[in-house]
């Protein structure tokens, strides 16, 4: 915790945000390893999506997320734009499998729920990373690797 007295507000509330999309990352992994097991468990299973979609889109959520973690935990500049792009196309991305593949009421009764947990998390994001002192914390990133 010693380390964290370094750091500016703006730089804690980049780290919390880092430790946010880390925890995204594992995740979407985690949500990839149920896939591979249950395709594994349960070939002949009916659903509406396949285990190996399912797969595919967790390992490649799940590392987007972990490189935005790396780019957010060290300051650099394109951590914070890869960031800003990454949440709201996951989101879109969810939300377009929701829409398309959801075959259960109890999925579609969830909907008003989820859509306020989407709109905060995209709050969260996009609001403290396109505030002023946020973008400044980047900023002085660049300046510190261009005295080196």
């Amino acid at each position: 915790m010693r380390i964290l007295k370094q750091f500016t507000p703006a730089q804690k509330w980049i780290v919390l945000l880092s430790t946010m999309t880390f925890l995204l990352g594992l995740g979407n992994l985690g949500s990839a390893a149920m896939a591979i097991a249950y395709s594994v468990r349960l070939p002949g299973l009916p659903t509406s999506v396949s285990f190996r979609y399912l797969a595919a889109i967790g390992v490649f959520w799940g590392v987007a997320y972990l490189v935005c973690t790396f780019g957010l935990s060290f300051f650099h500049p394109w951590g914070r734009w890869m960031t800003l792009a990454a949440v709201p196309l996951h989101q879109a991305h969810v939300w377009t499998n929701r829409l398309l593949f959801d075959a259960s009421d109890y999925a579609r009764q969830t909907y008003p729920r989820d859509l306020i947990l989407t709109l905060t998390l995209l709050l969260l994001f996009w609001g403290v990373l396109n505030f002023p002192t946020m973008k400044q914390a980047f900023g002085n990133r660049q300046g510190v690797d261009r005295q080196r």
